[in-house]
């Protein structure tokens, strides 16, 4: 049940953080705008939060793996 469980939580939490990482490179090459510019610097703070949850779901899927 458990590894169930950690697998959902690595395939949403890749998923979850991906698309930021992705948008990075492509924001700094102009072919997509810039994060800060759809978010603005006050806004960094959502796109960072749904980051940072990701990374913290994929660490819990991939403890013991």
């Amino acid at each position: 049940m458990l590894n169930s469980i950690k697998k959902i939580a690595r395939v949403l939490g890749v998923c979850l953080a991906l698309p930021f990482f992705l948008w990075l490179p492509l924001g700094l090459l102009d072919a997509v705008p810039s994060i800060v510019d759809v978010f603005g610097m006050g806004g960094l703070r959502y796109p960072t939060a749904v980051v940072i949850a990701g990374l913290v779901l994929a660490a819990f899927g991939f403890e013991d793996f």
